[in-house]
């Protein structure tokens, strides 16, 4: 297995870098007073480190590197079936003082996902958020590595960790603007499902009483009670530390939302 560290020899340790992109990734946290911003005036805003999972491919580098400056990198983790096709990226990141390591894969599906599954554990050991660019590189590596992370995203929510950990995965047209980005959620558990869906819908944040009544009108009977709803929301935000689509609005009530 060939790994590459992409960090330019005259870059600070990896501890005191300072990112030099336009943008700054965090978690929103908003007041609701009356203000200039949609959500209220006075916001608190908390910095996290996401690790970008990139499938090396013939699409240009600014392709590759546009969820960077949108969504800031603490680090990039290269998937390439060749040295060639990572040159050019090697070279675009390098110039950004951002942690990359280039991991060199076979172009098929096991390999793809053996090492995904690694680099998801090792995020999310470090309770870091993971970003996936699936507009490049080859289809089978792109889905293996989804595969992989959303797996791992599962088994530490359930079964290892108690802390907020979240992936998600994004998409740049050709323009290179617009990027779309979708959370990675945890689907084995239904409600969450319909509490996704809930949230997704929503034209603007709604609160948690918002929320159960919606849930109830959709199952009936078969919805939670208040106390059961509490406790499962409590768990789905859990799965959405540090996701980019995750609106929380901070006031008298707290409000929810999920941008898609």
């Amino acid at each position: 297995m060939w790994i590459r560290n992409c960090r330019p020899r005259s870059s600070p340790p990896r501890s005191s870098i300072s990112l030099s992109l336009p943008f700054r990734f965090v978690r929103t946290l908003v007041s609701c007073h009356q203000g200039n911003c949609k959500y209220g005036k006075n916001s608190s805003q908390v910095a996290l480190r996401v690790v970008h999972l990139v499938a090396a491919g013939k699409e240009s580098p600014r392709i590759h590197l546009a969820g960077l400056p949108k969504f800031t990198a603490s680090e990039v983790v290269l998937f390439s079936s060749g040295r060639a096709a990572a040159q050019p990226l090697v070279e675009a990141i390098g110039s950004t003082n951002i942690p990359c390591r280039v991991l060199e894969v076979e172009a098929n599906y096991v390999d793809s996902y053996r090492k995904a599954s690694f680099e998801g554990a090792a995020a999310f050991t470090r309770v870091e958020c993971v970003g996936l660019n699936m507009s490049v590189g080859p289809e089978i590596i792109r889905t293996a590595m989804e595969d992989a992370v959303r797996i791992q995203l599962y088994h530490f929510l359930h079964h290892t960790s108690t802390e907020e950990i979240s992936a998600f995965k994004y998409f740049v047209p050709q323009s290179g603007t617009l990027i779309t980005a979708v959370p990675i959620w945890d689907f084995a558990t239904y409600l969450h499902n319909d509490i996704f869906e809930i949230l997704a819908s929503a034209k603007e944040p709604i609160t948690l009483a918002e929320i159960f009544k919606l849930l109830t009108n959709t199952m009936g009977r078969e919805a939670p009670k208040w106390e059961a709803f509490r406790k499962t929301f409590r768990e789905f935000k859990r799965s959405y530390g540090g996701s980019p689509c995750f609106i929380e609005v901070v006031g008298k009530g707290p409000r929810y939302k999920i941008n898609v």
